[in-house]
């Protein structure tokens, strides 16, 4: 070993005699220190879950992306809020409660929109038909109005049975009238669905309106209050809001459809799947990492002496990133499971060596001092590799991982301290009894050997191992889309899929800002004709055109309509009088050609009734009288509303919309609509580059998740350089041997490449989370072969695996794999993907190092001992 190695394991050689020296005062600072650090990390650690701020402001298209959110506030941070009914009248009229209900609570909603409702369309929203639409309407509503006549005088559900039965026979007949048809065709599925037990309620907007159906959903779009100071910041106010949703769906047999989705709801689910699997996955991996280390010492008191280690460890590492950072953020959040990881290696190692020792006959003070300059050298120099695969995070532009990379690689070195302190002191202060015999351990390498005896076929089965991970590299993909890294089974994640393929998904939309109104025009004309365009909104669409000669057509409507006409009183519904009225539409409907489905729906539903117990029918009448009459006053007075409406300009508008559409400065912005399904990284691709071929500083989440891409990706290519580049470095400094320094570099280059490979064959592109394995397999994966090359100086690769070095590589290896290995099972599937490769990463590491480094020793090697 060079001189700086054996420098430092004569230092560390003095400080454990001066630690077992005073073993009690180590002891007790040890843990006055971690108590210290822990309270002091309870109170000034604090959690920044704003994960907009992870990248540098300074990148152009972030500089595009904050100056749209400063302009138009009200566009940021928004929560979606989806309400789906089994009728266009039902969701109106939920949406509407919502929104005064949301509205009563300012301190925790703000900028609420119910997306193309409210007072001001209802009352306007006639001027934005095209004018033959207002033409056919005002003909449907001329054919509804006896209809409606009929139903003016008394109005409950056997009134309505009535007329169905009353227009099929007498003097007003109208069986062969097609007005009428699509009354009995409602009036059919109403009854239809009854039997089937979903209650459809009669669709009256569209028997009043007629055209096509309207829409049964509606979309209320809002900025809930956030707290950056709470692990979750959004959870007071959807909490409030779904308790609203509950409270309204209690008054009614069957509830409307309410879900939640957008970035903040998305950012919450996500925060929360982290932070659970994190809480869990920390005392799981703690679990799992002390199975391993008992399998490897084999002694309790050794065990609790190393979990208690890992907790002083983890407790330092919490005070320096209170002291330093001041808070935790999505990713640097994973310290938890690094630091429990990464720590019991080094106790791994000089525990391993411990026992070794005595096992030999050595004394308990003896064989600590000797360990500790024995394999203190190694230790230090795969300390400061791993920290400088963490630091490498640190210049990146991504804040988030450079966070990490600062308080994970620091807390290395309170690993080390810990280590090669504390865990001596404790030792010498508590000593274990009779060890077991190191044959006994369940942690055995002698099965390697195996195929050390046979190095060249190990190291044909690595070529080709090596060429087909080369081959598949240029395969390597990485997933734009941190959507995909949610659990696709959270709520706010199925709604956006799915209403991002029905092209209903605001927050997916792109924005451009132009400076002027003239602009405005100019780019919204050449957006339209894009074909990965669908649709293209300006404040000068929310300005009808033609609205003289559609408020005249408007008037001439409501003199077609009369005065009163929406003046509908509903009566308390009469469950024997509905029957009554049911059994005489079955006879009046059995001739009828037009209402043929009309009679088997009322028969049908009869029949039904004949075998429902007494209160299970009087059940059903009731729910059929709201089915048939809930929503046609409400339709009505919509109606009467809307008959209104005058020629407006954009003055009028009112100031919730012209908020979301005009900036200060004269700026105005223009949303385009994406024509495919942009959750699809391809179409988002071509949507992106269509729209900033015309508008390039146009902005908005498919431009955000595909430039944030390329910066991470560039990121960490930075990183990886700078990890192999300091690892290499640091290395040969402390080696002075380029043979040394190749054998230990080995092992890593060709796990990595082999990762790299992994991800095509199981199909699991890098993305936003787990593209951190390359440049921490740098630093974590060289460890092993540090330690192996450092043992080989005396030992010759067959005499290897008899040694604790290589005992202590297996078991750091698996406690290592453990650790990280169990953020797999974590439902963030970021985090899962993260595990995943770490896992992978660091098996095939450690495959390297026991498999095919020996392989290598054996046949190019040096057999017997090193020179300094």
């Amino acid at each position: 070993m060079s001189a700086l190695a054996d420098g430092i394991g004569r230092v560390l050689a003095v400080v454990v005699r001066g630690v077992l020296r005073f073993r009690r005062l180590t002891v007790a600072l040890s843990l006055v220190a971690a108590a210290l650090s822990a309270y002091y990390a309870a109170g000034h650690l604090g959690v920044n879950t704003d994960t907009a701020n992870m990248i540098s402001p300074t990148l152009p298209w972030r500089r595009d992306f904050i100056e749209f959110r400063d302009a138009f506030p009200v566009r940021d941070k928004n929560l979606l809020i989806v309400v789906d009914a089994p009728s266009a009248d039902r969701a109106d009229v939920f949406a509407k409660k919502l929104v005064a209900e949301l509205r009563k609570q300012p301190e925790l909603f703000h900028s609420i929109l119910l997306q193309g409702e409210g007072e001001f369309f209802e009352r306007n929203g006639f001027l934005y038909l095209d004018t033959q639409q207002l033409e056919q309407l005002s003909d449907r509503l001329a054919a509804a109005q006896p209809l409606l006549g009929l139903l003016h005088d008394r109005f409950d559900g056997t009134a309505v049975v009535d007329v169905a039965g009353r227009t099929l026979t007498g003097d007003d007949a109208r069986a062969a009238d097609a007005a009428i048809a699509p009354f009995y065709a409602a009036l059919a599925g109403t009854l239809d669905s009854a039997v089937a037990g979903t209650s459809v309620p009669l669709d009256w907007s569209r028997l009043v309106e007629g055209g096509a159906a309207p829409s049964t959903r509606k979309l209320v779009i809002l900025q809930p209050e956030l707290d950056y100071t709470r692990i979750l910041p959004a959870t007071a106010a959807i909490a409030a809001a779904r308790a609203i949703v509950e409270r309204l769906n209690a008054d009614t047999a069957d509830p409307v459809r309410v879900r939640f989705t957008g970035t903040v709801a998305m950012e919450n689910e996500e925060l929360k799947s982290v932070t659970d699997g994190m809480e869990i996955g920390g005392v799981v991996t703690l679990l799992m990492v002390a199975f391993v280390l008992y399998a490897a010492l084999r002694s309790w008191r050794l065990l609790g002496m190393s979990v208690l280690a890992l907790v002083v460890g983890l407790s330092l590492t919490a005070g320096f990133a209170a002291a330093v950072v001041g808070h935790l953020n999505l990713l640097s959040v994973a310290f938890v499971v690094l630091n429990f990881g990464l720590g019991s290696d080094y106790i791994i190692h000089i525990l391993l060596r411990y026992k070794e020792l005595v096992g030999r006959g050595a004394t308990i003070e003896s064989a600590l001092i000797e360990t500790t300059s024995g394999v203190g050298a190694s230790l230090v120099l795969c300390a400061v590799t791993t920290a400088a695969g963490f630091y490498s995070f640190i210049p990146t532009l991504f804040q988030g991982v450079s966070e990490l990379g600062l308080i994970a690689g620091t807390g290395v070195f309170f690993s080390l301290i810990v280590s090669v302190t504390f865990v001596p002191a404790l030792v010498g202060l508590f000593p274990p009894g009779v060890l077991h015999h190191e044959g006994r351990t369940w942690i055995d390498t002698r099965p390697f050997v195996f195929l050390n005896k046979r190095p060249r076929l190990v190291l044909a089965g690595t070529a080709v191992v090596a060429l087909a991970a080369f081959i598949a590299l240029p395969r390597v993909t990485f997933d734009s889309n941190p959507i995909h890294l949610r659990d696709p089974e959270t709520e706010s994640v199925k709604t956006l899929l799915e209403l991002s393929a029905d092209g209903e998904a605001p927050l997916m939309n792109l924005a451009a800002m132009a400076p002027d109104h003239a602009t405005a025009l100019k780019w919204a004309a050449a957006l339209r004709e894009l074909p990965v365009v669908r649709s293209v909104v300006t404040l000068e669409s929310l300005v009808p055109r033609d609205q003289d000669q559609k408020a005249a057509v408007i008037e001439d409507m409501g003199l077609i309509m009369g005065p009163g006409f929406a003046d509908v009183d509903r009566k308390p519904a009469d469950p024997q009088a509905l029957e009554g009225a049911l059994e005489r539409l079955a006879d009046s409907s059995t001739e009828s050609t037009t209402a043929g489905s009309l009679h088997a729906a009322v028969t049908a539903f009869l029949a039904r009734l004949q075998m429902a117990a007494p209160a299970d029918r009087t059940r059903a009448l009731r729910g059929l009288d709201e089915a048939l009459t809930g929503d046609l006053p409400d339709e009505l007075r919509r109606l009467a509303a809307a008959l209104k409406a005058k020629p407006f300009g954009r003055d009028a508008l009112p100031e919730v919309l012209a908020d979301r559409w005009l900036a200060s400065r004269g700026r105005e912005l223009i949303e385009i609509v994406p024509a495919e399904d942009v959750s699809d990284n391809a179409a988002a691709r071509r949507f992106v580059d269509g729209v900033r071929a015309v508008v390039p500083h146009a902005t908005g989440l498919p431009v955000v998740y595909q430039e944030a891409s390329t910066t991470v990706v560039q990121a960490f290519e930075r990183a990886l350089l700078y990890a192999f580049v300091m690892v290499t470095a640091i290395i040969f400094l402390v080696l002075r041997d380029v043979k040394d320094t190749l054998l230990v570099i080995l092992p890593i280059l060709l796990s990595s490449a082999v990762t790299a490979g992994f991800t095509v064959l199981i199909d699991l592109p890098f993305n936003y989370a787990n593209i951190i394995a390359l440049p921490l397999l740098v630093g974590i994966g060289v460890d092993n072969g540090i330690h192996v090359v450092h043992r080989m100086r005396t030992e010759d690769a067959t005499q290897l695996f008899d040694t604790s070095t290589m005992r202590a590589v297996l078991a750091s290896g698996l406690t290592t794999v453990a650790s990280f290995g169990n953020l797999a099972f974590s439902s963030h599937v970021g985090t899962a993907s993260m595990g995943i490769l770490l896992a992978l990463g660091l098996a095939a590491s450690m495959s390297a190092t026991l498999i095919v480094l020996p392989a290598w020793l054996k046949l190019f090697g040096r057999a017997a001992h090193f020179t300094a």
